[in-house]
């Protein structure tokens, strides 16, 4: 059972109380990401991330890692391009020691610039590595062609440029202008009591003043164009793509299966007919992603360069065919299968239903159950997938975004005549 309780200063605390379980797993979600950063800040919300790590005026770095792990647990965080969380999974008997530190973290972050310093140089590298494996860095160029211009477009951990320009007053003053509520959630999944976690978060941020600047979120205005990112090599990373719904749009279910019926698992269109008829790639993917405001509904390859043009026009021909001819027999069933097996089995750990619950929350403002998604997803029909192909893969809408060398402009060039 999923239960919301509102703290005295208005703080949600959504509780999943399991008691067969002996984990529990606690975490703080901030609605501040990369796309509430300004641009010559842009992965300033990671740095900050990265820094409640470092330390605080009670403890510091080694003694939070020391201290977590003695009671049992793990931590850990991440950032994206809407919220940062902070969490910790531990056994539920050491759960007070698990509150005591992420409070802490939270409340009492020392952000000394000589940590600044080392982790700014962590994060350079990690925006290396990134840079340097294209089947990831072509997910940040799809955004940056499908959203150029918008912070939505920008990768989470910034560029080198931003990162290394970033001082200890813009983390200082990021973290007072977005560390407080009503930008703040606390989610417990395990067997957790729901009087302490909602006493914990009560007592720990109530006292917190409210941030009294709006978040002034601009939806983004998609990109309908082929751009090419160059990079040595023989092989071409592609991504394309339309906008899609958001995380509170109802038809968002319609465009997961979708997805699925198109590119998810090794049955699908896509992947029966690009690599196990024609053998042109090694794996070839749908996706779908949900945002507060926007979405997206993308396909992902790579082949060799001279291969690029052949394998954009069988995705073509595919969603052609869709449009045409609608669902094979038994196909929407085989897709809700799948997509409920992939999301039930996540739900097999603490740690994973409360990354859900948090995410699911911090997008839509309701804590929604799994056995509500999962009837969501039962509830689409073959005419809601027809209709979600109709109206979100429009050629005119497609964005296509080509990670080659200079001499895939040509095929690039030759795909401008693409019909579906």
């Amino acid at each position: 059972m999923v239960s919301t309780i509102l703290t005295s200063a208005g703080i949600p605390v959504i509780i999943e109380r399991l008691p067969d379980f002996h984990s529990a797993s606690l975490s703080v979600y901030l609605g501040a990401g990369s796309r509430d950063e300004e641009e010559q800040q842009a992965g300033i919300a990671h740095v900050l991330e990265h820094m409640l790590f470092k330390g605080t005026y009670r403890r510091t770095s080694r003694e939070i890692s020391e201290h977590i792990e003695a009671a049992g647990g793990e931590m850990n965080g991440y950032t994206t391009k809407e919220v940062t969380s902070y969490q910790i999974c531990t056994l539920d008997e050491t759960v007070d020691v698990a509150q005591d530190i992420l409070a802490d973290m939270i409340l009492n972050p020392s952000l000394d610039n000589s940590c600044l310093i080392t982790e700014k140089n962590v994060i350079l590298q990690e925006i290396n590595m990134l840079q340097n494996d294209p089947d990831r860095y072509i997910h940040v160029l799809f955004a940056d062609a499908l959203w150029g211009g918008h912070p939505m477009g920008r990768s989470e951990a910034g560029s080198s440029e931003t990162v290394i320009s970033i001082t200890e007053g813009d983390v200082r003053n990021f973290f007072r202008q977005h560390y407080r509520p009503p930008n703040m959630a606390v989610v417990a999944v395990g067997n957790v009591d729901a009087s302490q976690i909602t006493n914990w978060v009560s007592d720990s941020f109530d006292h917190l003043s409210l941030n009294q600047s709006s978040h002034n979120r601009i939806t983004p205005h998609y990109n309908a164009e082929f751009k090419l990112y160059p990079r040595e090599g023989p092989q071409a990373y592609v991504g394309i793509g339309f906008p899609g719904s958001s995380s509170i749009d109802p038809d968002r279910f319609s465009q997961r299966l979708l997805a699925s019926i198109l590119g998810i698992g090794t049955s699908s269109r896509l992947f029966q007919e690009i690599r196990e008829k024609e053998g042109l790639v090694y794996e070839v993917f749908a996706s779908s992603s949900s945002y507060t405001d926007c979405g997206a509904m993308s396909i992902f390859f790579n082949t060799t360069v001279n291969n690029m043009e052949k394998v954009v026009h069988l995705i073509s021909k595919e969603i052609l065919r869709l449009k045409n001819e609608g669902l094979d027999n038994g196909e929407l069933e085989r897709a809700k299968r799948l997509l409920k097996g992939i999301y039930v089995r996540r739900l097999e750990s603490s740690e994973t239903r409360m990354i859900r619950l948090g995410e699911v929350f911090m997008s839509t403002g309701e804590a929604i159950t799994s056995e509500e998604t999962l009837c969501s997803i039962d509830n689409v029909t073959e005419e809601d997938v027809c209709n979600a192909a109709s109206d979100v893969m429009s050629r005119d809408n497609l964005c296509m975004a080509v990670h080659a060398s200079e001499e895939s402009k040509k095929y690039i060039n030759n795909l401008e005549g693409l019909d579906f």
